[in-house]
């Protein structure tokens, strides 16, 4: 019988098997558990009253729920971001002696027909 291999995590079977998607899938539970402290966070430290007011309202669920999402939507975004952004570059066998986009070289290149141009100054009204 042959049996399929494992990468030793009991997890990899629920990860997706491209590199990209699974560093965002890992950094995304990341983000959603640095949510979830920082939501904890601010109703255990009870900051700006902020645990009296939601209690006292008649529905304290919308606020925790709208709170929630604001949190995770933004630190999950800050957690894959940075981990997209921590990625090396992988190396060309092409060796690129200038830059790399079309519009960057246009910026850098030699303009050698511009000529200054007087502009009058008036004063202020």
């Amino acid at each position: 019988m042959a049996s399929k291999k494992t990468r030793g995590s009991i997890l990899s079977g629920y990860l997706p098997e491209n590199p990209l998607f699974r560093l965002l899938a890992i950094n995304g539970v990341i983000g959603l558990g640095i949510s979830a402290l920082v939501l904890a966070g601010l109703f255990w430290a009870n900051i700006g009253n902020l645990r009296t007011l939601v209690m006292a309202s008649d529905n304290p669920v919308l606020p925790i729920v709208m709170l929630a999402c604001g949190l995770i939507i933004t630190l999950c975004s800050v957690v894959m971001g940075s981990a997209v952004m921590m990625l090396k570059p992988q190396d060309d066998d092409r060796n690129r002696k200038g830059p790399k986009f079309k519009a960057v070289s246009a910026l850098l290149a030699p303009r050698e027909n511009l000529t200054p141009v007087s502009v009058p100054v008036r004063p202020n009204r």
